[in-house]
């Protein structure tokens, strides 16, 4: 019988939960003091007394990744290695049985995959899994973690956002955008204003925009719900972070903020809103338009030293932001999200941070909608 894999959480607690995550990984661990001809059938029994439970939740770390299954060579990536491929599973020999034991705080959330001879698989036990820019992915869901309300299966909400889809001309860069218009539930009240949504399509189809919309009317009067407009990239890399930032930037400002407004009537300052390369580009149309931008999101931001010197020179009374990032985020990303942090603490700009044991993933980011929005609009700066 060819097995998959699972994840069990062993203990650390309560005396009675910690015997029996003890007991779990006793036995997976004396399956190689056997002799070699009995491990296989040792192993089948050790898979079946665990059954087709992905997790058992007896508590925090450690936990042992275990895979049962065909290979030569088995891999562990995920947020926690930066996507490379460098952890090697422990092979039972004598069994199809691989395991790696690690430590995740309690309420991680964690994408991942196996690399087996080369080839990247989901966990096929796993229930959870969560789409990339890349496909899909498994998800460590630690025992503390929680989904936000609306990513729940259950889909029922307090209202429903409205989409409309425009179809942009973009001259400073060429081309145009198909531009999606998020407009929250409830009577638009004299605070209601734009947010533009970097990314703006993979928001709402791997992020849930318009469901965390609809939900955030329990922490935001509804009337000051912003009008999210989400924008897509056309070369990301160079409009975002690189060449044609400030034709990008142009562009934003020049041509789709005018349209917006003359199609949904002028709403005073913009927020915008974006993660890694969108986080950059959200933060340079701050410093850059400081008239034109009050508020900013900037999840996972990609924020080099010359952004962190430009919105120093501002005025921290007319700039509010929300920035996050995972402990498990790209590496090269954390310092510059930390020295940000540390000017926007030491010129007393109007900020909220939150560090969550997560990776750079849209699953971070859906996560984080209904802190970033109440944040920025729950109450007017």
């Amino acid at each position: 019988m060819i097995r998959s894999a699972i994840l069990l959480l062993i203990m650390a607690g309560a005396v009675h939960a910690a015997n029996a995550g003890e007991g779990d990984r006793d036995r997976l661990l004396s399956i190689s003091d056997l002799p070699i001809q009995d491990r296989q059938q040792a192993a089948e029994r050790f898979l079946d007394h665990r059954g087709k439970h992905t997790y058992t939740h007896h508590g925090p770390s450690p936990e042992v990744i275990v895979y049962s299954g065909p290979g030569r060579d088995l891999r562990l990536v995920g947020d926690f290695t930066d996507w490379q491929p460098r952890i090697r599973m422990k092979h039972i020999q004598g069994t199809n049985l691989w395991y790696y034991e690690t430590s995740f705080p309690a309420d991680a959330r964690i994408d991942y995959k196996f690399v087996r001879d080369g080839e990247w698989i989901l966990d096929p036990l796993n229930p959870y899994t969560c789409m990339s820019g890349f496909g899909p992915n498994s998800v460590f869901r630690g025992v503390d973690y929680r989904l936000p309300p609306f990513a729940v299966g259950n889909k029922m909400r307090p209202g429903q956002c409205s989409l409309d889809t425009l179809h942009v001309e973009t001259p400073q860069v060429g081309g145009s955008r198909r531009v999606v218009v998020v407009t929250p539930p409830g009577i638009a009240g004299p605070n209601r204003r734009y947010l533009l949504v970097h990314d703006g399509l993979e928001y709402i189809s791997l992020a849930e925009l318009d469901q965390a919309m609809a939900w955030a009317v329990k922490s935001i009067d509804p009337s000051d719900l912003p009008i999210c407009v989400c924008v897509p990239p056309g070369r990301r890399t160079e409009e975002y972070a690189t060449t044609l930032q400030d034709d990008f930037s142009a562009f934003v400002v020049d041509t789709l903020m005018p349209l917006i407004e003359t199609r949904y009537g002028a709403r005073g300052p913009w927020g915008t809103m974006g993660a890694s390369y969108g986080g950059r580009i959200s933060i340079h149309l701050a410093h850059t338009y400081p008239d034109r931008f009050d508020r900013v999101a900037a999840m996972s931001p990609s924020v080099t030293d010359h952004q962190i010197h430009r919105v120093a020179d501002l005025d921290p009374a007319a700039l509010r932001l929300y920035v996050n990032w995972g402990i498990y985020d790209i590496k090269r990303l954390i310092p510059g999200c930390e020295s940000f942090v540390k000017m926007l603490e030491e010129k007393e700009f109007e900020h909220f941070v939150e560090v969550k044991p997560q990776g750079h993933s849209w699953g971070f980011w859906r996560d984080s909608l209904i802190p970033a929005l109440t944040y920025l609009y729950g109450t007017s700066p």
